[in-house]
This record gives C-alpha cells, sequence and structure tokens, in this order.
C-alpha cells in the first residue's frame, strides 16, 4: 500500500498535535511518564487517526503543523489546570492539620509534594481514568483538522482554568481547613487562659485528630469534588 502526499502530510499533522497532547495532558504528561510510553501514544494514536483525516498537501503542511501543535498543548493544558485543583486541595489540606514536614518527592509531579497531595493526586488520576480521560484524549485527536480560529476560543479558557484553579482547590479543602483554623484558634485562646498548661505540647496531635475526624466526616464531599474535577478535566480534552 502507497501512501500519496496528501495522506502523509494528514498522518504528520495529526502526529504534531498528538506529541503536543501527549506533553501537557494529565497523566501522560507527567514528568514521571517515561518518554518511550509518551512515544508509544503518540504513535498508536496519531497513525491510526491520521490515515482517517483528510489529505493535507506539504506546501500546507508547516502551518497547520504550528496550529495542530499550539491547539494540542493548550488543550492539554486546560485539563491540567482543572485536575490541579485537587493538588492544590491536598497540599492545603497537608499544610492546615501539620502535615507540611511530612513531604516527599513526587517522580509524576516533579516537585516535593505534601504526603495528602499525593494521596489526592493518585485517587484524581484513577478518577480521569474511570470517567474516560485517555478516550477523550483520542476523540480530541479525532476531532478533525485544527484551525486558528479553535486558538481565539482556547486561550481564554486556558486563562480561566489557570486562575479558578486555585479557588475550586480551596473549596474543596474548605472544610479540613477551617476545621484545623478554629482548633489553632481554640488552643491559642486556652493557652492565653491558661499558660501554664502548655497547650501548644498537644497542638499537633490535636489538629491531627481533629483533622482525621472532619477528613472521615467529609469524605463522600472529598470524593465527588475530585470525580467532578476528573470529569470537567475530561470535557476540557473533547
Amino acid at each position: 500500500m502507497t501512501l500519496s502526499e496528501p495522506e502523509i502530510g494528514a498522518v504528520i499533522a495529526t502526529l504534531v498535535r498528538t506529541g503536543g497532547l501527549a506533553a501537557t495532558a494529565p497523566l501522560i504528561g507527567d514528568p514521571g511518564v517515561s518518554l518511550r510510553a509518551r512515544l508509544m501514544f503518540v504513535l498508536a494514536i496519531g497513525l491510526s487517526v491520521g490515515a482517517a483525516r483528510p489529505g493535507l498537501p506539504f506546501a500546507e503542511l508547516p502551518l497547520a503543523a504550528v496550529v495542530e501543535l499550539a491547539v494540542g498543548l493548550i488543550t492539554g493544558l486546560c485539563a491540567r489546570f482543572v485536575l490541579a485543583q485537587v493538588a492544590i486541595a491536598g497540599q492545603l489540606m497537608g499544610l492546615s492539620i501539620g502535615l507540611g514536614f511530612a513531604s516527599q518527592y513526587d517522580v509524576h509531579a516533579g516537585e516535593s509534594a505534601g504526603t495528602l497531595r499525593t494521596m489526592l493526586m493518585a485517587l484524581a488520576g484513577l478518577a480521569f481514568i474511570s470517567v474516560g480521560g485517555f478516550d477523550a484524549m483520542v476523540r480530541s485527536v479525532a476531532a478533525g483538522p485544527a484551525h486558528v480560529g479553535q486558538l481565539a476560543l482556547l486561550g481564554p479558557e486556558l486563562v480561566r482554568a489557570g486562575t479558578s484553579a486555585f479557588g475550586n482547590g480551596l473549596a474543596l479543602a474548605a472544610p479540613l481547613v477551617l476545621a484545623a483554623l478554629v482548633a489553632n484558634i481554640g488552643l491559642a485562646v486556652m493557652n492565653r487562659a491558661a499558660p501554664a498548661a502548655n497547650v501548644f505540647s498537644i497542638a499537633l496531635a490535636g489538629v491531627l485528630i481533629l483533622g482525621g475526624v472532619v477528613l472521615l466526616a467529609t469524605a463522600a464531599h472529598l470524593v465527588a469534588g475530585i470525580t467532578e474535577a476528573a470529569r470537567a478535566s475530561t470535557q476540557h480534552l473533547e
């Protein structure tokens, strides 16, 4: 079977878009994912989808490739920013209950991350897969050739997703953050009223216990928020 010039151009453009998506999308774009796995992902999707796309002459390929790459990168970033609210919530929750010292290097984040953040991001990754995140990536690539008009729509959406990530993450972590704040204020008042009691010697244990109770009580809300974030991230890919 011999491929014509337009068919080869369509495959190349599709590979470029898939590569941009694989560089920034959740999970597949994480620093902990090996380059070989990303390459296999790009080839598997790009070759299968590109063969079914309309032909693209080589003369139009340079401009089309730039647009495809930009669309792929921005689409993946939008989805990543939406899912980042879970990481923000986990970091805030860990710091609120005094687990800031219990941080470790997260290979998927490529930086030091708190224990709660790592756990919540693992749950977010599972939720992303369960709601069809990888299927959405394939549909995003197979949606058709990219055009400049898409960039005009994706730009404001990227800004909105990035600026709202912290607010949404804070809302997700709000029950635990508020409980820790009330506990610390209460301990401070007790220490002020009875300085000899040395209340702060039990502050860490007290806040941890209260935080654990609140975390158990609001587990359903937290899981629902993580699932909703994964679903919203998937919708941005489409």
